[in-house]
């Protein structure tokens, strides 16, 4: 279990610059209408998602419904590739 998710340290300074880089796009909006933000980096080459919402209501609920919904579609992708390659779909 020691064994690293990413092969290469090139691929891990990459994604950690998305956390940066959302960092400073935070800092440059400041507290006007931030309505959240939120980097997922998933293992194995998966596709980085982030999100920097501005949005003067400030929802919560409409944060998290973001959240899910693009974690929802990134779920969806995987299900695609993985019947595309074994012809069955995830079951949950």
């Amino acid at each position: 279990m020691n064994q690293p998710l990413i092969e290469n340290p090139q691929d891990i300074n990459a994604l950690a610059k998305k956390f940066t880089e959302m960092a400073e796009a935070m800092s440059l909006n400041g507290n006007r209408n931030f309505g959240g933000a939120f980097v997922v980096v998933p293992p194995q080459g998966g596709e980085p998602i982030n999100t920097l919402i501005l949005d003067s209501n400030q929802d919560p609920a409409q944060f998290w419904a973001i959240l899910k919904t693009k974690a929802e579609m990134a779920l969806a992708g995987l299900d695609e590739q993985q019947r595309n390659q074994t012809g069955f779909g995830r079951r949950m």
